[in-house]
């Protein structure tokens, strides 16, 4: 059994044992009073009705003895109740077979106020004038203003015990009842929440143990539910983090050993005599465009790192301007491939809040990844459009375009399309990853729009500074 199950199972039996304890406790005080008032008031409805009788007759000589008989059975079969009539000298003249001799007196302080002419109720043998305790309630009979008697009417109080004793037992069955039900929802209930919270926690151990396969089924929309929700997104991203950083393993892997592999090559056979002589320095060029193709890589990757854990440096600046520089130092690279190189603006100035040098690699990079594609006698332009917050930086191209499958995947490390690949010896697969890193910082935002064979457009959005 499980901490958190064993935790909260001793918890809320705990709760429920208590609460029913106390319902009990209270409910049984509450019914004790409640019967024993009721049987007060039934007993001194009974003696009133008997004291009546009893002063018509003491009175007038008139005795309904029909109707007091009647009165006395009733007492008898539904109260068990015992009648005892005394004068006025506490003399027993109806005797009762429950007293312990009835012609002695049963003159008693708690009878005394009888004979005042108040009503009584007692508790007791009556210093043993009954033969056990019983409840008695005490009318007096008034003729003429004087009290002549009085009537007593009691019930044994075992009799009365007993009848709340079955009260009780049927209370406690009730609330044994009550007990069990709610000790299996109680139980049914911390089992469905530490079921899940197990469940997570051996997940989490096989995750960690580097599985990240593993999943949670769990049905209840409730906070635990939501939990397992939660863990299983952050499994999914955690795979997919997986596979990332193998894809990322395996295409530097790729693009470390080719060059490398094909500088051997070429050193090996430089040095061996096999490459003749006069084309020696040609061989030689291949090899630095290899050095050159892996120091970029190394570059990138140095790029990579640092814009991860560097602070991102706000300052105002023209972000105008700054793509101006940035396109004019393509110039040398559109004259070579004949191409047209085009910037529009919203405005003549417009300032954005952000990092001056981060911001330039990202046009950079944006523009550097169309000249790469696009074929000779192609166009690019670079135009900026505003809203109240953003401004957005457009790069667009006639080139080829991307495949519709890939667009998904431009973004990530390493990503070379099959296309590319052929067409960019020198590219690492990081610049658009570069552009996604930056632009998320500054809380920006970047999308791509592509048609195959009709051009591509990048745009990405900062800050705007009015």
């Amino acid at each position: 059994m499980n901490t958190i199950f064993r935790k909260q199972l001793i918890l809320y039996l705990g709760i429920l044992i208590i609460s029913l304890g106390l319902i009990g406790v209270t409910l049984s005080q509450v019914i004790r009073t409640y019967f024993i008032e009721q049987r007060e008031e039934t007993l001194h409805a009974s003696s009133a009705r008997i004291s009546a009788s009893l002063e018509r007759y003491f009175q007038y000589g008139i005795l309904n003895v029909i109707q007091l008989n009647q009165e006395i059975i009733n007492m008898q079969q539904f109260l068990d109740a015992r009648l005892i009539v005394i004068c006025n000298e506490f003399y027993p003249l109806m005797p009762s077979q429950d007293l312990v001799n009835y012609h002695q007196s049963m003159e008693h302080r708690e009878l005394v106020p009888l004979m005042a002419g108040y009503s009584i109720v007692s508790y007791g043998t009556l210093d043993g004038i009954y033969r056990e305790p019983f409840l008695s309630v005490g009318h007096p009979i008034r003729v003429a203003d004087h009290v002549v008697g009085a009537v007593l009417v009691g019930t044994s109080v075992a009799e009365i015990e007993a009848a709340i004793n079955e009260i009780y037992r049927f209370i406690v069955l009730c609330l044994a009842a009550a007990a069990l039900f709610g000790g299996i929802l109680i139980y049914i209930s911390s089992r469905a929440i530490s079921r899940p919270l197990h469940q997570i926690n051996e997940a989490a151990r096989i995750i960690a143990g580097g599985d990240f396969e593993k999943r949670i089924s769990v049905n209840s929309k409730d906070e635990v539910g939501q939990l397992s929700e939660s863990f299983n997104h952050m499994a999914e991203g955690l795979q997919e983090q997986e596979r990332v950083r193998r894809a990322f393993i395996a295409n530097l892997s790729h693009d470390i050993r080719s060059p490398l592999t094909s500088m051997r090559g070429f050193l090996q056979a430089i040095e061996d005599g096999t490459v003749p002589k006069e084309k020696t320095p040609y061989y030689i060029g291949i090899v630095m465009d290899e050095t050159d193709r892996l120091i970029k890589l190394a570059n990138n990757l140095l790029d990579t790192n640092v814009l991860n854990e560097s602070p991102i440096t706000y300052t105002n600046f023209d972000i105008n301007g700054l793509i101006r520089r940035t396109v004019l130092s393509f110039e040398p690279r559109a004259t070579e491939k004949n191409l047209q190189l085009h910037c529009r603006f919203a405005h003549e100035s417009d300032k954005v809040r952000a990092d001056y040098d981060k911001i330039q690699r990202v046009v950079y990079n944006l523009v550097d990844n169309a000249t790469k594609f696009i074929q000779s006698g192609g166009e690019i332009v670079v135009e900026t459009n505003v809203d109240e917050d953003f401004i957005y930086v457009t790069v667009q191209d006639n080139g080829p375009g991307i495949a519709k499958e890939n667009q998904d995947k431009v973004f990530e490390r390493f990503f070379k399309g099959d296309s590319s690949r052929n067409e960019d010896k020198k590219g690492s697969g990081l610049g658009l990853s570069i552009v996604k890193d930056i632009v998320q910082a500054h809380g920006g935002s970047v999308r791509l729009e592509s048609k195959e064979g009709e051009g591509s457009m990048f745009v990405f959005s900062v800050p705007y500074k009015l």
